[in-house]
């Protein structure tokens, strides 16, 4: 990559966009479907009673779900404007057309309870210098969501780290 285009993103980072709307509230019969194709059977997913007897005192949302809930629908396509996005486009432009994801966790904060209205902010966290791995030349690119419940309190942080690179001969 050319110094010009690596300096480029580096002013990126920092970069934030959203809040994002997730498009349906938190609701038992995602938590239900999710728990069934899981195989969770933890009832603080699912038995009200159960639920309402702990520190939470009803039902909570299996914290894994946040990113599903947060995730603009397949259709109709919308084009969210993002640090990361924007990024990767760069570096397709760049000649670095090849993508795969590294790394991921995710920190809970709070816990997701039906009717929870969700949004996500994208924050462009770092750009790596060039590297060498097997799968060919490319930068490591880490972003950062930030998930967020209808009171603006955090209920989630997540860093995303992509190689987007040039795939080796």
């Amino acid at each position: 990559m050319s110094q010009e285009v690596y300096e480029k993103l580096l002013a990126m980072v920092g970069e934030e966009a959203g809040p994002f709307e997730a498009p349906n509230a938190v609701n038992e019969a995602m938590i239900r479907h999710w728990c069934e194709a899981m195989e969770d059977g933890n009832p603080l997913y699912s038995d009200e009673e159960y639920a309402k007897k702990s520190k939470y005192g009803g039902i909570i949302a299996p914290p894994q779900m946040v990113q599903a809930y947060c995730m603009p629908p397949l259709w109709p396509k919308r084009e969210l404007q993002d640090p990361l996005g924007k990024a990767v486009q760069i570096m397709d432009e760049a000649g670095y057309h090849g993508v795969v994801a590294t790394t991921t966790s995710q920190e809970y904060f709070r816990p997701m309870r039906p009717g929870d209205r969700l949004n996500s902010t994208i924050r462009l966290a770092s750009v790596s210098p060039e590297k060498t791995t097997r799968l060919g030349k490319g930068h490591f690119i880490t972003s950062e969501y930030i998930y967020k419940n209808q009171k603006g309190e955090v209920v989630c942080i997540q860093p995303f780290t992509i190689l987007k690179f040039i795939p080796a001969a």
